[in-house]
């Protein structure tokens, strides 16, 4: 292949002067910079092989203001592809085969560097895309250990506090599954009220108080309470108090304090009984006939609240005793008792006491000669066998 003359000559480069102000020489060594390199992306084409639009295209590169601008080795170059294009066969003309092996892809030489080039572009993109595939999986499992090496130390630096949540969580569950446990069991048929026993009667049959309470028969035991109990005792004026207990799995056992009896005052149908609060327990049996009568005391009036102050203090044995009781006024009770003696008790105050001191008197005094027994001052009794004037 012939080239063109001057194809292998370097161009001339003016002279630099150095910095000491001489210009540069032949000798001088030339800057990497300003150094010919061929441009070879001129040379690209975009498919085909025909030969005058290549050679078009050059032309036009060729006469382009850049290449003119970029001087006689741009040119020369493109003249040198031309000749060896003209080389090339034509693509009617079989290929000849060497001697020493096939000759070279058909095309001009321009078209194989820029399939040479395009090929090599492809690969390049292709070990890019693979070397950021490469990166993108290091990232993640980078990630991943990251991760995973993160949560090892968060589980490592709460343990105990998961344990103690473990441990919470397995004592709250425990807990609400024995409620639901409880709940279920006592208000299943298993916890109904099965048995009513009433205890701590003694005048009142314990029959009346079982019958009062038949409706709880049935009940679930969590729902009996003292409240629905009182409502259904109201009926009974006997019962002063009453505790309620809850026996499992079906018993339930009623506590009974009854109102005790202390006089007998006369009523609508005869005479009653009432206790220190003035209810009316019923009519007179023989339990109740030795207890003493109220003479001229009316129920709710201050005198009544003093002598129910005085019943309350007197032990059994002295109003077993005892016929009536006077109270003109609050504080001047008397009582007359079944041997004929009176007593002279005063007021309210220091009933304990007085209560005690009547009691030895009447042990120790002969009803016949001890006809009054005077404690309105509990500390210095008097003993006299006559009444007072007035009395």
């Amino acid at each position: 292949m012939r080239r063109p003359e001057g194809f292998d000559d370097r161009p001339e480069e003016p002279a630099v002067e150095h910095r000491s102000g001489r210009a540069r020489t032949e000798g001088d060594a030339v800057p990497r910079a300003r150094r010919w390199e061929p441009q070879v992306d001129l040379f690209r084409l975009e498919g085909g092989s025909d030969d005058a639009p290549l050679r078009a295209s050059r032309r036009r590169a060729a006469s382009s203001p850049e290449a003119e601008a970029g001087g006689a080795p741009r040119r020369w170059a493109l003249a040198a592809y031309a000749e060896l294009d003209e080389e090339q066969p034509s693509a009617a003309e079989p290929p000849e085969e060497d001697v020493d092996g096939p000759r070279p892809t058909r095309g001009s030489h321009a078209q194989r560097v820029d399939r040479a080039w395009r090929e090599a572009e492809q690969a390049q993109r292709r070990a890019d895309r693979e070397d950021a595939r490469e990166a993108r999986r290091a990232a993640r499992a980078a990630t991943k250990d990251r991760k995973r090496r993160e949560r090892a130390e968060v589980r490592r630096f709460t343990a105990v506090a998961r344990r103690r949540a473990r441990v919470a969580l397995l004592a709250a569950g425990g807990l609400g599954l024995a409620l639901l446990l409880l709940v279920g069991l006592v208000w299943s048929p298993l916890m109904a009220v099965r048995e009513i026993r009433v205890e701590g009667v003694d005048r009142l049959d314990p029959s009346v108080v079982e019958g009062a309470l038949a409706g709880s028969m049935g009940q679930p035991m969590a729902t009996v309470t003292e409240e629905g109990v009182a409502a259904q005792l109201q009926a009974i004026p006997q019962i002063e108090s009453f505790r309620v207990d809850v026996v499992p799995p079906s018993s339930v056992v009623v506590r009974v304090v009854e109102r005790r009896p202390v006089a007998i005052v006369p009523g609508d149908g005869g005479e009653v009984v009432i206790d220190a609060a003035g209810v009316a327990l019923g009519g007179v049996d023989a339990d109740t006939a030795a207890l003493p009568r109220l003479d001229g005391v009316e129920l709710g009036t201050p005198e009544f609240e003093a002598v129910a102050t005085v019943l309350v203090s007197v032990p059994a044995s002295v109003l077993e005793v005892t016929e009536r009781i006077q109270a003109p006024s609050p504080s001047d009770i008397r009582l007359a008792l079944a041997s004929g003696q009176t007593v002279q008790w005063g007021g309210a105050d220091e009933s304990r006491l007085k209560a005690d001191v009547v009691a030895a008197l009447i042990a120790t005094q002969d009803p016949a000669t001890a006809l009054v027994l005077d404690v309105r001052a509990p500390e210095h009794p008097v003993v006299r066998g006559d009444v007072e004037p007035g009395t």
